[in-house]
């Protein structure tokens, strides 16, 4: 009897350390008001990189349902009456005002819809959320363009790629979410995840190149946006002209070296990592697990890079860096 007992309190001491392990830990990053600033113990919210970071983590399997209930309540306290969400700052009064407008208002407006959706419980959007949503939405309809797809901002008629990448995808995950509770909105969410796809395709993609252009605009090629971007595709399941597994080999021989050694870009960048383990690359997502470990909470780190961080660590195990040299390669 005293055996069963003695494995019964080992059982759930284990269900508690597995549960405590896969779950989101925002640590510094968030306020007892709910906030989530940039950086631990920071002055100014970022709400893009908030909600993201949330989305990221949830995507990776990480119980997120505390931090993300506490933001969202932040958030709603702060959303603008016409649906935007600006990033906010505190200063000397000790209280949260607004400093600037948020970075693109198209993905801002669609991975937060995406984050209500996901937390919502199976009966629907509580009242305020729907509000809430039912704003940004609205929002997001005056920045769609006349190519089909979704422009920065009023502002700012530029369309990114990235951006309706992260549209599309918010999308589709609102379409799988509104299946929950209602089987007409999801799929006409789903239908407009498709349409954008579409588009995306027609407006961004270089066939002569092999590859999606970054802007609208002309742009000096870099990193950022350009080989990043190409793998966003890749990482929210959009389909392209070009098969997944063989693009990210090719950009692997390309980028990979530059990017794991901070060659091009002094950031990180988690979200590759969390690509490579979507195209099922477990060895340079330890790599990158390995050499992000040193990088951890320095000036380039963020509340971005800490949820890719442990979402990374939670489907990996980190190496000790010896089989490095072959994804640095590409091979």
């Amino acid at each position: 009897m005293q055996s069963k007992f003695v494995l019964a309190v080992f059982l759930l001491l284990s269900a508690a350390t597995v549960a405590q392990v896969r779950s989101f830990d925002p640590g510094q990053y968030q306020g007892p008001d709910g906030a989530i600033t940039l950086i631990p113990n920071g002055n100014e919210v970022e709400p893009y990189f908030a909600t993201k970071a949330l989305l990221v983590a949830q995507d990776s399997g990480l119980d997120t349902h505390e931090a993300a209930t506490k933001w969202i309540a932040w958030v709603l306290l702060h959303q603008r009456s016409d649906g935007r969400i600006d990033r906010w700052c505190i200063k000397k009064s000790s209280q949260w005002r607004k400093c600037r407008d948020a970075d693109a208002d198209d993905s801002m407006m669609a991975l937060w819809t995406e984050l209500l959706y996901r937390n919502a419980p199976d009966r629907g959007l509580p009242l305020e959320w729907q509000q809430s949503a039912d704003k940004a939405f609205a929002y997001e309809k005056k920045l769609k363009s006349r190519w089909g797809v979704y422009v920065v901002s009023r502002k700012n008629q530029i369309a990114l790629f990235m951006d309706n990448v992260e549209v599309y995808s918010s999308f589709k995950d609102i379409g799988k979410q509104l299946s929950r509770w209602d089987l007409n909105g999801a799929a006409v969410m789903q239908a407009q995840s498709q349409e954008l796809a579409n588009s995306i395709q027609r407006v961004f993609w270089d066939g002569a190149q092999g590859r999606f252009r970054p802007s609208t605009q002309d742009t000096r090629p870099g990193f950022y946006p350009d080989a990043v971007g190409q793998t966003y595709p890749w990482l929210a399941g959009m389909p392209t002209p070009q098969d997944p597994q063989h693009g990210w080999n090719i950009w692997k021989q390309q980028f990979a070296a530059g990017w794991l050694t901070g060659k091009y870009d002094p950031h990180p960048w988690g979200l590759l990592a969390l690509t490579a383990l979507k195209l099922n690359d477990s060895q340079t997502a330890s790599c990158w697990l390995h050499q992000a470990g040193a990088q951890r909470g320095n000036q380039f780190w963020n509340i971005l890079e800490e949820a890719t961080y442990q979402a990374v660590r939670a489907n990996t195990a980190q190496g000790n860096g010896d089989s490095c040299n072959e994804s640095v390669s590409g091979q």
